[in-house]
């Protein structure tokens, strides 16, 4: 039995569901902290209003997002990790992303308190903590790119170091997750993410992740590091959500792969043998969704912003001139008609 730690997103965790504990055990697991908010320092003091926050915050009815707010809070990640540790450490950069809330304290401009700003934070700071508490603190919201390259350097370098005074270079294995463009419903439909997430932010995040990975290969060049196909797809229905770091099967199915032969196997080398077995399979799961779409979704009174593609390959009657459009598919009717014009005129 191999033990672990994870810090950073649930894929790093969920990768494991299909072992089922059979040949790995977990110590310690740490979510929902940027490297930012995990390197600074906590706040001597505490009001009293603050830390009954702390103890009597309550997040969807469970203890899981207490207990990793609370963390963030009280700084307590590389402790815990000092005290008990896996022997192997599974690790992204995924949290990252999240923006930074600096709580400054009215009375004492001095101290300040940084922590990550996920939506946890966010409700239960407004909601748990007494007006007075709350007249004399303001937050300020800093986004992960407001910070300069060379800020990101340092606290990249000050982590890796933290993190190698437990586990030796060759234990650690990075893997570069990366939030995906498109998701599929139930039906096997693709869509993109553009509702809470789009395009724009999701480039953003990614070239901002990247960044962060080089930086920590190049201060541990001897991790282990786990590259991720750049097609891989999001799932509406997954347990956690539908979200773009949420994943179809295949690519955790392919990431316990890859870890099986690191760990178990001891092959380093070997496992990179899936990173294009595994692209393949994202390509023909990505390209059925796009035909299903293609082919399926209909323009009616219920669903006005569709509009069908009986058979993605079939000639249509335009203009008086029969033209293939060939396979494509599109979300809306703008999209349609400007992507429409563009295929029509490279077929003239």
């Amino acid at each position: 039995m191999k033990t672990i730690s994870v810090i950073g997103s649930c894929v790093c965790r969920d990768l494991f569901e299909k072992d089922k504990g059979e040949n790995y055990s977990f110590h310690t697991d740490i979510r929902f902290s940027s490297p930012i908010s995990m390197l600074s320092e906590p706040v001597d003091f505490i009001h009293a209003e603050f830390d009954n926050f702390k103890k009597n915050v309550e997040v969807v009815g469970t203890k899981w997002y207490k207990k990793n707010l609370i963390n963030d809070i009280n700084k307590t990640a590389f402790v815990a990790l000092e005290e008990k540790h896996g022997e192997y450490l599974i690790l992204d950069f995924a949290e990252a992303r999240t923006p930074i809330a600096i709580v400054h304290w009215k009375n004492r401009p001095n101290k300040t308190l940084l922590v990550s700003n996920s939506i946890t934070f966010r409700e239960q700071y407004n909601a748990n903590l007494s007006k007075n508490i709350l007249s004399n603190t303001y937050i300020e919201i800093i986004s992960p790119l407001a910070y300069s390259d060379d800020f990101w350097k340092k606290t990249i370098k000050d982590f890796s170091k933290k993190i190698k005074n437990i586990f030796s270079e060759e234990k650690i294995i990075l893997i570069k997750n990366m939030p995906a463009r498109y998701y599929v419903d139930s039906d096997s439909f693709l869509h993109p993410y553009s509702t809470n997430f789009h395009f724009g932010q999701i480039l953003t995040c990614n070239i901002l992740l990247d960044k962060l990975n080089n930086y920590f290969i190049e201060c541990c060049p001897n991790c282990k590091v786990i590259e991720i196909p750049d097609n891989a797809i999001g799932y509406q229905l997954h347990q956690w959500g539908n979200h773009p770091f949420h994943f179809t099967d295949i690519y955790y199915e392919y990431l316990l792969n890859t870890v099986n032969e690191i760990i178990l196997n001891d092959n380093p080398e070997g496992a990179k043998k899936y990173f294009d077995e595994y692209k393949d399979k994202f390509s023909r799961e990505l390209e059925h969704a796009k035909y299903k779409t293609a082919s399926a979704f209909v323009s009616t009174d219920n669903e006005p912003n569709y509009v069908k593609i009986l058979n993605a390959n079939e000639e249509f009657n335009l203009l008086g001139k029969k033209k293939r459009l060939g396979l494509f598919f599109i979300f809306d009717k703008r999209h349609f008609f400007k992507h429409l014009k563009r295929i029509i005129k490279e077929k003239r």
